[in-house]
Formats: C-alpha cells, sequence, structure tokens
C-alpha cells in the first residue's frame, strides 16, 4: 500500500497483513520532516495500541517500529 492509501487507517487501531505474510494489531501515523537538504519527506510508524495510547497521553517513551508502506498489504479498522 502507499501512503495515501493507508491514510484512512492511520491514528486507529487496526489489523494489519505484512508482505511477509504476519498479522499484527496496532496504530500506523505518519511524521511529515525534513530531510538533510530541507526537503519535506514523510515517514510511517507504527507501535502497539497500549505503546501509542501511552504515547498520546504521556509522551512517555514507548517501543515506535519504522514502517515502509510497501510493507503493509492489507489494512482492516478495528475500531467501532
Amino acid at each position: 500500500m502507499d501512503i495515501s492509501h493507508l491514510s484512512s487507517f492511520t491514528h486507529k487501531h487496526c489489523r494489519f497483513k505484512l508482505r511477509s505474510g504476519k498479522e499484527v494489531f496496532g496504530v500506523v501515523w505518519e511524521v511529515e520532516t525534513t530531510n538533510g537538504e530541507g526537503d519535506p519527506t514523510t515517514s510511517l510508524y507504527f507501535a502497539s495500541v497500549r505503546d501509542y495510547e501511552r504515547l498520546q497521553q504521556e509522551g512517555s517513551p514507548v517501543q515506535v517500529i519504522p514502517m515502509q508502506p510497501e510493507e503493509i498489504v492489507w489494512a482492516e479498522s478495528m475500531a467501532s
């Protein structure tokens, strides 16, 4: 998937199927930064629901995994 297809799944509890065949549950979100030349770039990150909520509420360090959009082949929202 590309980032434009994933935008409806960002910041939501979802189930993701990865290219490796593994299924994971958690939250993905985009972070816009600039590279060394000052050009804007977007990065995608993944965390468990618990870690994502802790990050949002407390700002405390959590286990965050950088994710390439191409690694996600399927997504389903678990939020009602």
